[in-house]
């Protein structure tokens, strides 16, 4: 593709994104599926470029004070790419021929030319976030909001969890390093590995023989912390695609039973594959029927609720374009409902996991503080996490906010509720 074609297409794959509900991963992958012509370095392009954007979006629409996102695209190619564009260069690609963007307006130029050497003034455009969302942020970043928020405006690394059922780690990264990929220990995550990028990590031998999963470390961080034990009942209440199930499987040893539920059934559909290649015989699907015999019955319940995805943003950033106030409210009022509803299945003595991967106030901090007002047979369980070796968790409250700065994570909440046990003459 001609470079020219490139911003046009870039533009066009921007306005879709912001308009639709599909991720932007696939919307730039049906693209490619439909423009055989573009070569792997065209979609590289399309794809590195793209991601930038959304992630810049909120600073660049500020700077031009429009959304066009022609506009958007090319100052993004001269402020936020590696290999930052001269302005005339991009305002040369705007010439109208082969599928290139139509030549700008005296008007459109000015308002680039302007933007180019403006900066973003207000902090929501400097941290590249909407504006409604600064106070949940603030209130569950702290101090340390801006610096994350910083860091999540950039590329996401590359993990992968060891898969403790067929080796360790040291086999596990020999196995990569012959295979030529650049990996280390993660460093705070036990277990986790870092890839170095790029890497097609699911093509490689390690990962086919199940020595390795692709996961952040900080949801296989979630899953040590459910401390799930050879011969235990555990219950993935909001299982999806089963991550965390494959990792608290392989803190069993493959034994006990490992029940996965969701709500939407087709988000389990990868499970069984993705078992058999990690060597996990120990799941079962948990309709409701098998529910209804759970119930005080688990020694431990993980509750991964849906949530907005802010931890997600450097993977993810067109969803924090999408998200509306409305869509947060309704969503604290259903996790809220799923962890009282996930609260039924755990013994007495047992052990409630919740898990978002947000670092919003109102889905995290909020949520424990009314589920534990409804709930008096459950309490904060204040020595888990550092008992787990999770040094930067506040023990008065059992739980932590995992994040780029602290754990070199995504951002995502985790806290530990235990259940009361009964008297001993009950």
């Amino acid at each position: 593709m001609r470079p020219a074609a490139r911003l046009q297409t870039l533009s066009d794959l921007l306005a879709e994104t912001l308009s639709a509900k599909q991720a932007a991963d696939q919307i730039v992958k049906n693209w490619g599926r439909a423009n055989r012509y573009a070569g792997s370095k065209d979609r590289r392009f399309l794809s590195d470029a793209l991601f930038t954007t959304l992630r810049h979006y909120g600073g660049l629409r500020e700077r031009l004070g429009t959304g066009d996102p022609l506009l958007i695209c090319m100052l993004a190619y001269v402020s936020c790419f590696d290999e930052a564009w001269p302005l005339d260069e991009v305002l040369a690609l705007a010439d109208g021929q082969n599928y290139a963007p139509a030549p700008l307006t005296e008007a459109q130029q000015e308002i680039l030319r302007d933007a180019v050497a403006r900066p973003a003034t207000s902090r929501a455009g400097q941290l590249n976030v909407a504006d409604w969302t600064l106070d949940e942020l603030d209130a569950g970043l702290g101090a340390a909001c801006d610096e994350v928020l910083a860091a999540m405006a950039t590329r996401a690394p590359l993990d992968v969890r060891v898969n403790r059922l067929k080796a360790d780690a040291d086999t596990a990264l020999s196995a990569l390093r012959d295979e030529g990929f650049e990996a280390a220990a993660h460093g705070h995550i036990d277990g986790a590995l870092r890839v170095a990028l790029p890497a097609n990590v699911s093509q490689s031998k390690a990962f086919t023989d199940g020595l390795i999963e692709i996961q952040d470390a900080g949801a296989q961080a979630v899953a040590l912390l459910g401390d799930a034990q050879a011969g235990d009942t555990v219950l993935d209440y909001c299982a999806g695609a089963g991550g965390k199930a494959l990792a608290l499987a392989a803190s069993m040893g493959n034994r006990g039973r490992l029940i996965v539920h969701d709500g939407d059934r087709r988000r389990m559909r990868p499970i069984t594959q993705r078992a058999e290649r990690a060597g996990v015989s120990i799941i079962e699907a948990g309709d409701e029927a098998m529910l209804a015999t759970l119930e005080q019955g688990c020694d431990v319940v993980v509750a991964d609720v849906p949530c907005s995805g802010s931890g997600r943003w450097r993977r993810a950033p067109e969803t924090k374009w999408r998200l509306t106030p409305q869509q947060l409210t309704d969503l604290n009022q259903l996790q809220l409902e799923i962890l009282l509803e996930a609260a039924r299945y755990v013994r007495p003595g047992g052990r409630l996991v919740y898990a978002t991967c947000s670092v919003f106030a109102s889905e995290n901090a909020a949520i424990i503080e009314q589920f534990l007002a409804a709930q008096p047979s459950f309490h904060r369980h204040t020595t888990a996490l550092q008992a787990l070796g999770f040094q930067h968790a506040d023990a008065g409250l059992g739980e932590v906010q995992f994040h780029p700065l602290n754990y070199n994570t995504d951002g995502l909440f985790c806290a530990i509720l235990g259940c009361e046990e009964l008297p001993a003459s009950a």
